[in-house]
């Protein structure tokens, strides 16, 4: 939920709302008036719980920005507006999608901050239990919204400051590969993506170092460079990887530490330099070369001794051994092409 700051998720209200039912491409569209707010609470929470990093861009001749524009600076209603953005969605709406409603929300968030979130949401089919006449009944009710994640079948929310709508928007469909959307969904937003997958890779990358780095106290032996290692392993065949997903395999690297504080710390750690990195909820697919690329890895001692080495000489021309509180580090070579010394200002402090 980073697209929103901490103090906009505090203030973040659902001030106006209004839902059309969207059908098949050939089935006509009729306009819906304004509702009044109902089940805030409801909805907020979806919309937090939805609302991942952006990786999304507004391009240039995007239907939807100059409408949520006016919407914001009040130079058409928020009815008329939420209209046209819910039939502009509904000429887009291919044959193969599935029918359900279509949410145009307006919230506030201070003064001069506002967020418009358009939402496909499936309806789901659901039994209530009921009193009749002293008997339980059974109701069935069609068109009902559930809280389950997957039933938001497509969602992007817009934040607008003093009516200029942002370019980075957070957008997500269930219908395509995170972080990708479908074309007509695009299409319909008039967006395209601003990182790809190299960029989100080398993200992910750095936050999983630098989380290792934060824990490093707690991890077993081999370090920071054998948990990283580990977790890759771990990441490596799993497809497109969830936030969760990356937090299970830095405690899987930590080999599932028994304390809960510990355990604790490592998933704030690593929530928290996803979060740094951008990669905050963002759902993709890494590339397989963050898998195979193994840094270079160093270790300083108290001694004010460094040893610097390729990740992937560990365990063959580097070893590592701790007994009794020692570590050693022990490197074999064939000859060596380079000795001499540093300068003082090349040495680090202390």
């Amino acid at each position: 939920m980073s697209f929103f700051t901490d103090v906009e998720q505090e203030e973040l209200t659902v001030s106006r709302m209004i839902i059309h039912v969207i059908g098949r491409q050939d089935e006509e569209f009729h306009p819906e008036t304004e509702v009044p707010v109902q089940e805030e609470g409801f909805f907020r929470s979806r919309i937090l719980s939805e609302a991942s990093d952006a990786v999304h861009e507004f391009a240039e001749g995007s239907l939807v920005k100059p409408i949520i524009e006016r919407m914001a600076e009040e130079e058409i209603g928020f009815e008329q507006g939420g209209q046209e953005l819910a039939r502009l969605f509904a000429r887009d709406h291919v044959r193969q999608a599935t029918s359900g409603a279509f949410f145009v929300f307006q919230l506030n968030a201070g003064a001069h901050t506002r967020f418009y979130a358009l939402i496909k949401y499936d309806y789901r089919e659901v039994v209530e239990l009921s009193q009749q006449g002293g008997r339980n009944v059974l109701r069935a009710i069609v068109q009902a919204f559930v809280k389950e994640r997957k039933a938001i079948q497509k969602i992007c929310i817009v934040r607008v400051v003093g009516g200029v709508a942002q370019p980075m928007v957070s957008a997500a469909d269930r219908m395509h590969p995170a972080p990708d959307l479908t074309d007509y969904f695009a299409r319909y937003l008039g967006v395209w993506r601003n990182r790809d997958d190299a960029e989100l890779s080398d993200k992910l990358d750095e936050a999983m170092r630098k989380a290792l780095m934060d824990v490093r106290d707690f991890l077993p032996e081999g370090g920071v460079p054998g948990a990283l290692r580990r977790m890759k392993q771990a990441l490596q065949p799993r497809g497109s990887l969830t936030n969760d997903d990356i937090v299970d395999a830095a405690l899987h690297a930590a080999n599932r530490p028994g304390d809960e504080q510990v355990r604790s710390r490592i998933e704030r750690k690593m929530r928290m330099h996803l979060r740094r990195q951008g990669l905050d909820d963002v759902t993709f697919r890494p590339e397989a070369r963050i898998f195979r690329t193994r840094p270079r890895e160093f270790v300083r001692t108290a001694e004010e001794v460094r040893v610097e080495y390729p990740a992937e000489q560990m365990g063959q021309s580097v070893n590592r051994t701790e007994r009794d509180g020692i570590i050693t580090y022990t490197v074999t070579t064939r000859r060596i092409v380079e000795d001499g010394t540093l300068s003082s200002k090349s040495r680090p402090n202390g």
